[in-house]
């Protein structure tokens, strides 16, 4: 997905632009004047379902969007963290390094002078570089090895310090996103909610109709084993995992909670915080946003779906995810209905992947 300026973003705005074409002030009137050219009212209703499946594919894409930045960003912050101690146990090796080297040289600077301290030596002057050089002579392979030691310690020392400099840009750049994409997701919501305002009176009732219609064609097509493959699949992957019925009996448990990105894991939840939830109440770990689980998983034909399986939208499953809980049917987290909802799979699911 990119965004509201996408095609799809855009699909509510058009299609409800050309919805209030003809209708009355204060609410649809949806009777037609002598030659006008407008269409059904059933036309209407399927142009704005299409529409409301649209934006919740969207909006359901952008909270997936601001869920992998988060996780990047925070994945910069530990490596931050965990470079700053890396970074003060370098610090302290090379003091320890060190402090041998400076006594060792001591040491030797002492016998050199017979009981004398080490402080009268003057460093800048040839007769005590040539004693350092005698140090070094003198103490050969044990202190070569010690400064090889110090000079591997202020290397990783550098390098720990530089891959701090890094995660924290990465962090920050991440942070930048992460705003972004909130305002982005807002002013689709909005722009959702623009378009669910419209569905009043005799079009909520059409609409209503047509979703009904579609859901009784999509509980037939995806129940008698026919229907679409929906795209690459692994063969062979093997039964659904022996937990499925737990995951899902977790994810009917939360039917009517509240759709949000914030909690996204309860007690509100957004698509893949739903799945995620669902599985470790089952004991299986499937973290991540709809597109990584996608990834990880081995791929199935939808039509070969059983209990447990995931559904996905969007290219590479990055847009939406749902549990599927047999005969046609899902649970999931729907943005305009705002609540988890257990209903027939909808619009354009790109395909499906097994939690084994």
């Amino acid at each position: 997905m990119t965004g509201p300026s996408s095609t799809i973003a855009r699909l509510p705005r058009r299609l409800l632009a050309a919805l209030l074409a003809g209708a009355c002030i204060g609410g649809f009137s949806l009777a037609s004047t002598a030659g006008a050219q407008t269409a059904s009212l059933e036309q209407r209703a399927a142009e704005l379902q299409d529409a409301i499946e649209a934006s919740d594919v969207e909006l359901s894409g952008l909270a997936e969007q601001l869920h992998v930045a988060e996780a990047r960003r925070d994945e910069a912050q530990q490596t931050v963290q965990a470079a700053e101690a890396q970074i003060e146990a370098a610090k302290q090796e090379v003091s320890r390094i060190s402090a041998l080297v400076r006594e060792n040289l001591a040491s030797l600077y002492r016998r050199n002078l017979r009981g004398g301290d080490i402080a009268e030596l003057d460093f800048s002057s040839t007769a005590d570089l040539l004693k350092r050089n005698e140090y070094a002579q003198a103490q050969n392979d044990r202190d070569d090895a010690l400064l090889e030691e110090l000079e591997a310690a202020q290397k990783d020392l550098a390098d720990q310090k530089a891959e701090a400099a890094q995660a924290r840009d990465a962090a920050q750049a991440e942070s930048v996103r992460i705003a972004a994409a909130k305002a982005e997701l807002e002013a689709a919501r909005a722009e959702q909610q623009a378009l669910l305002d419209q569905v009043k009176g005799e079009l909520a009732a059409a609409v209503e109709a047509e979703r009904a219609r579609r859901e009784q064609a999509a509980r037939a097509q995806f129940s008698g084993g026919g229907g679409g493959g929906g795209g690459s699949f692994s063969v062979d992957v093997g039964p659904p995992n022996g937990s499925a019925a737990q995951a899902i009996a977790a994810a009917r448990s939360v039917l009517g909670a509240g759709y949000s990105t914030n909690p996204r894991m309860g007690p509100t939840f957004d698509c893949s915080g739903l799945v995620s939830w669902a599985w470790q109440q089952a004991g299986v770990n499937i973290s991540g946003s709809s597109g990584s689980m996608y990834a990880s998983l081995p791929h199935i034909p939808i039509s070969a779906a059983q209990p447990g399986d995931l559904i996905f939208w969007g290219p590479g499953g990055s847009s939406h995810v749902a549990l599927y809980v047999g005969g046609g049917m899902i649970i999931d987290a729907s943005s305009s209905q705002n609540a988890v909802v257990e209903r027939a799979i909808w619009g354009s699911p790109i395909g499906a992947a097994r939690v084994t």
